[in-house]
């Protein structure tokens, strides 16, 4: 190894001080050998002992340096190998030094290294230890297979990774069986108490009796549970069926014996639920009932056939179909017409169950049929324009609803009924004939009774018009009467034997309604005593009207005539014009204006116009004209 030229100038120095040293030191000695007295040959002794101190001094130190290279070369070595053995069982590169290091720099560094890495181990093989713990818990819980690591051997980085998604994997799963473990557990516990049964095989045992920590949630546990489960529930559905189909037997022969309500009541009270208690408490009912129907044949046999005619209705038999069944009139009530019943209302019912959509589609176009009869019957009602509250609009919407779902309902029920024939390679009949003739029929009985109602309003109308022109028009209703000014005195009423008195008094005023006929205002009021006058209108009908030349004069002009003639500011003019009065339903004339004085007009009017005095109610064609 070459020496620096500053070591070799620091070796100079310390040699030269080490020399002065050593001058200094032997010149002290000399005095103190001279003062002594000490000869020259022990003086000379006395140098080889001092000489040979300094170079065993010297050899030692020489020894100890060499040993602590030795020891730092070992070291070195040793942190190598170590430090290579670590890098390969934790997976990473092995350290490489830098060129030139002196042995205590390199083995410093590699004993730092050799640390850091032992450091690094331990903590994975801890980690490695704790999650393998916890991984065998799960898996003695879920019994699956562990994550697999080499043993004795440290795990890499990546290895840690999957093992603790492997753990998080595991809890998920147990946390899911768990749950679906408790929730069956609960429903096996109310499927046993439901059908009255005991654990009886030791899992069932440890799935109800035992610790739910202690169970073991594996797959084949879980699957077993799961069919536990399964055939318990399959026995209760088969128990719900059975008790089911009892109440239903045990219902039609109440139903067909006319069993009164109390005693069904007090019967199904203390037998709810299908447990075997309940289910031979209703076969005993049935036995019970079977014996009664025995004993009471007539009465059940009525009872069959009330039940045969609802599947006759719903199943839309014609009255010929119904009549093929020849026992249904039959008087001779025998075991054996109770047998022939029985066999029909079960035929009647496997029918029914068998084409029920199709028969729910017609039943739905019936029920729509019926809606729209109901709304065209409403829509001829006058009454029906008395509305408050929006019912017209209501109404209307539904009427086109109506109209818009029965075309599609026809189709559907059509599509079906096709389906059905080209399935069974029968006809479908509803009402004996096919729906669609069924559809067509029913149209033209609708417009046939549309028809027949338009003729008899027709009828009813013109016999009206007949008795109208025959004995005059009976007011049906009574309008409004309409003053030109607001009278001063409360207007007269006929009294019931033909007098005249004053009309009683409202309870409070109500504004005064006009009629459509107006004249022209008087100049002066007309006297009190005069009466009201109700003119009727001739119906504009084509059979009433005349030739414009042989027309009666309208009703009421020389009424109006003569209310302008006594109106005139002229009064030298004190009669009244000769013009006549036209009735409305006879045609006949009345002269009225025959009388010279107003108060003789008045008195004629009262005794020929009585009965059109208003006093009841006036039909809207009569005409109001106070006097």
């Amino acid at each position: 190894m070459a020496i620096s030229s500053t070591s070799k100038s620091n070796a100079e120095k310390m040699a030269n001080e080490l020399a002065h040293s050593l001058e200094a030191t032997m010149g002290r000695l000399q005095n103190i050998w001279d003062e002594i007295g000490i000869m020259e040959e022990q003086r000379k002794d006395r140098r080889k002992v001092v000489l040979h101190h300094l170079q065993a001094l010297l050899e030692e130190m020489v020894a100890e340096e060499e040993n602590l290279r030795t020891r730092l070369l070992q070291s070195v070595e040793d942190c190598g190998k170590e430090l290579l053995k670590i890098s390969k069982e934790l997976h990473v590169p092995v350290y490489e030094p830098e060129e030139g290091l002196t042995i205590l720099t390199l083995e410093k560094e590699l004993r730092i290294r050799v640390d850091t890495l032992s450091k690094e181990k331990h903590d994975r093989m801890k980690q490695l230890g704790s999650l393998q713990e916890k991984e065998q818990q799960l898996c003695d819980t879920l019994c699956t297979t562990p994550f697999y690591i080499a043993p004795d051997t440290v795990p890499s980085n990546d290895q840690l990774a999957k093992l603790r998604q492997h753990i998080s994997t595991l809890q998920t799963e147990k946390n899911t069986r768990q749950e679906v473990f408790l929730e069956t557990k609960r429903k096996i516990i109310t499927f046993l108490d439901d059908l009255d049964l005991t654990p009886n095989s030791s899992f069932e045992r440890d799935v109800v009796c035992e610790d739910e920590e202690s169970f073991v949630l594996s797959s084949d546990n879980m699957a077993t549970l799961k069919t536990l489960c399964a055939e318990l529930e399959k026995k209760q559905n088969d128990l719900i069926a059975l008790a089911s189909d009892l109440r239903i037997q045990v219902t039609t022969l109440w139903d067909r014996l006319m069993v009164e309500q109390s005693e069904r009541e007090a019967f199904n009270r203390g037998n709810q639920g299908f447990k075997p208690r309940v289910l031979k408490a209703l076969r005993e009912e049935i036995e019970r009932c079977r014996e009664l129907k025995l004993q009471n044949i007539r009465r059940y046999v009525e009872g069959l056939r009330a039940e045969i005619t609802q599947f006759w209705n719903k199943c839309y038999f014609s009255q010929e179909q119904r009549n093929q069944f020849t026992e249904f009139f039959s008087d001779d009530f025998t075991e054996d017409l109770l047998e022939v019943h029985d066999q029909q209302v079960a035929s009647l019912k496997q029918y029914y169950d068998n084409n029920r959509d199709i028969l729910k589609f017609v039943e739905k176009w019936e029920d729509l049929w019926k809606k729209m009869l109901e709304f065209e019957r409403r829509a001829n009602d006058p009454s029906r324009y008395n509305n408050r509250g929006g019912g017209l609009l209501q109404e209307e919407k539904e009427r086109k609803k109506v109209h818009k779902l029965l075309p599609k309902v026809e189709e559907e029920v059509s599509r079906a009924i096709k389906e059905y024939e080209q399935k069974t390679g029968q006809p479908f009949l509803v009402d004996g004939c096919p729906f669609l003739d069924y559809v067509t029929a029913q149209w033209n009985k609708h417009n046939e009774e549309k028809e027949q109602e338009k003729h008899r309003r027709h009828v009813a109308k013109a016999k009206q018009l007949e008795e109208e022109q025959k004995n005059g028009s009976r007011p049906a209703t009574t309008p409004k009467r309409r003053f030109l000014t607001t009278p001063t005195k409360t207007p007269t009423k006929r009294k019931m034997d033909g007098t005249f008195g004053p009309s009683p008094s409202p309870a409070k005023k109500t504004p005064m309604h006009h009629s459509s006929v107006m004249f022209a205002s008087p100049l002066h009021r007309p006297p009190r005593s005069c009466k009201t006058v109700v003119l009727q209108k001739t119906p504009k009908t084509p059979g009433n009207r005349l030739p414009k030349q042989n027309r009666p004069p309208l009703p009421g002009s020389g009424l109006r005539k003569a209310l302008a003639e006594r109106n005139t500011p002229d009064r030298s003019h004190a009669g009244f014009s000769t013009s006549t009065m036209s009735g409305a339903s006879s045609g006949t004339n009345t002269s009225l204006m025959s009388c010279g004085t107003y108060s003789e007009f008045s008195r004629e009017l009262r005794t020929d116009c009585r009965s059109s005095v208003i006093n009841s109610t006036r039909s809207p064609d009569e005409e109001v004209v106070h006097l």
